[in-house]
C-alpha cells in the first residue's frame, strides 16, 4: 500500500511538472526563416538597437523599405518580427498569430501595452517569451514561432529557424 501511494505521488507529480509546460510552439506552417546582416554597419541601419526596438522584416512587401534582400532570404510564414525586449536581448518571432494561422493576420506591437497584439482575435504575447497572455491565445497556450538570433564576431547578425 505505501508503494502505492509512491508510485501514485510520484505519477502526479509528472503530470502536474508536465502540464504546467504545456503549450503549442509551432501552430502556424513551417516556412523557412533566413534574414542576414552582412556587418555592423547593416545592422545598425536595419537592425534593434534597445527596448522597446523593434522592426518587421516582410521580403514580398519589400519591409523594412531599403534593407537589401537577397536570393536565400526568407522571412518566415507571416514576415518577421525582430525586437529588443525589457533586458535588451534581441528577439525575432513569425508575426503569423498562432490562433489565426493566416499569414495576412499578423500580431503588432503594441506601444502603451508593450505587448504583440493580434487585432484580429484580441490574443496578446509577452514581448521577452512569446508566451500567451490573454485571449484565445492564451485560454490554448499558443505560444508565438520564435527563431533563433546569432551574433557573428565580425558584427554579423543571422536571423535562422
Amino acid at each position: 500500500m505505501k508503494r502505492a501511494k509512491y508510485i501514485l505521488t510520484f505519477i502526479l507529480s509528472i503530470v502536474g511538472f508536465v502540464g504546467c509546460q504545456y503549450g503549442e510552439y509551432d501552430r502556424i506552417p513551417s516556412a523557412a526563416v533566413r534574414i542576414e546582416f552582412g556587418n555592423a554597419a547593416m545592422w545598425s541601419a536595419y537592425g534593434v538597437a534597445a527596448y522597446p526596438d523593434h522592426k518587421e522584416f516582410i521580403k514580398n512587401e519589400n519591409k523594412p523599405r531599403g534593407f537589401t534582400y537577397v536570393a536565400n532570404s526568407y522571412t518566415g510564414y507571416g514576415g518577421v518580427l525582430l525586437l529588443c525586449d525589457p533586458v535588451n536581448t534581441v528577439r525575432a518571432y513569425d508575426l503569423s498569430c498562432p490562433v489565426e494561422r493566416s499569414m495576412k493576420v499578423r500580431v503588432k506591437f503594441d506601444d502603451e501595452e508593450l505587448v504583440l497584439r493580434c487585432n484580429e482575435c484580441g490574443s496578446t504575447y509577452d514581448i521577452s517569451t512569446g508566451s500567451p497572455l490573454s485571449g484565445p491565445a492564451a485560454d490554448n497556450r499558443y505560444f508565438l514561432q520564435a527563431y533563433a538570433v546569432y551574433f557573428n564576431p565580425m558584427g554579423g547578425v543571422l536571423i535562422t529557424r
